[in-house]
Formats: C-alpha cells, sequence, structure tokens
C-alpha cells in the first residue's frame, strides 16, 4: 500500500517533455533507489533553547504574609527556532556509527516548548 504520501508527489515527471523537480515514480525498477543529494539541505538555525526570569518579591509585600522571602518565577525551553530547514527539528543526531547515515534526518518528534512556573518561600 502506498496511499500515503506527500502532495509532492503529484509534480513527478509524468511524460516526456514536462518540467518539474520531482523524478518519476518507478516501482521495482529504475534508479532512484540510489543516494543522490537531492534531498540535502542547509541545517543550519539558532534555538531559543533556555530562558529563566525570576523576581524577588519586596521584603514589605513578604512580611505582609508572614514570610521570611519570596520568589517567583518562569523557566522555558525550546521557546522558537528559527531555521529554513523544512524537516521537523534541525538539530538531528550525530551519534550513528555508519558512516553513511551520519546527520540522516529520521523526521523523529521535534523537541518539545516547555514552560515551568516557579514559586519559591522562605520561612
Amino acid at each position: 500500500n502506498y496511499d500515503n504520501q506527500s502532495t509532492a508527489v503529484l509534480r513527478r515527471w509524468r511524460n516526456p517533455g514536462d518540467m518539474t523537480d520531482m523524478p518519476r515514480a518507478l516501482l521495482n525498477g529504475g534508479f532512484n533507489y540510489l543516494g543522490s543529494s537531492r534531498f540535502v539541505e542547509e541545517g543550519s538555525f539558532v534555538r531559543l533553547k533556555y530562558i529563566s526570569l525570576n523576581y524577588d518579591v519586596p521584603k514589605r509585600l513578604v512580611n505582609k504574609i508572614k514570610f521570611a522571602g519570596a520568589r517567583i518565577g518562569i523557566t522555558l525551553k525550546n521557546l522558537y527556532t528559527w531555521t529554513n530547514y523544512t524537516g521537523q527539528d534541525p538539530e538531528i543526531s550525530l551519534k550513528n556509527s555508519d558512516f553513511f547515515y551520519v546527520g540522516f534526518d529520521n523526521s523523529r518528534t521535534p523537541r518539545a516548548k516547555e514552560f515551568q512556573f516557579n514559586l519559591s518561600l522562605s520561612f
């Protein structure tokens, strides 16, 4: 079953004279299975990976609620990534031992955005 395909296959080559960036579809034949640089793309990126903002509550307010100190904060992880990379996540694994798969994007789930709220009270 080959039903789950990208809409990009609608641009594939079909007839002599067709001008397209997509080769013709072949099943069990041809040379489309050979390695090429067709899907190699620039993977540079800048990621706002970690930011933490904290605020010490003023002593005059803390004293009113009978605490020695109070601090509130927020920590944000993987908030935004700037890239032109068309895959899921430009930060792919380089840990594969097979030379031909180093830097290979397996469309893994991108890193989740994380939000953490903090409250610290001193007695």
